[in-house]
């Protein structure tokens, strides 16, 4: 049961973040321009930064319902073999 939670999350997180990358000039007109962005990447430098962030942000919500997460943030709580 923990697992179609955890698969449900993922999913709907997902969902967000792919929706997020599809309304980017929605949520660039929030947000403003990126100066920091601007000056490094020059004129689509926010747009770049924030397609990814979201992207990693994905990859990180993909990996969430297979315990990837715990692999990466708690290796030393695994055991590996005993």
């Amino acid at each position: 049961m923990e697992l179609l939670v955890d698969l449900f999350y993922a999913v709907l997180l997902i969902v967000w973040g792919v929706s997020l990358i599809k309304y980017r000039r929605n949520v660039k007109s929030w947000t403003g321009n990126w100066l920091w962005a601007e000056k490094i990447i020059w004129s689509w430098g926010t747009y770049v930064v924030m397609i990814l962030i979201w992207l990693f942000m994905i990859f990180l919500w993909v990996l969430y319902p297979f315990w990837g997460m715990d692999l990466i943030v708690w290796p030393s709580t695994i055991d590996v073999g005993a």
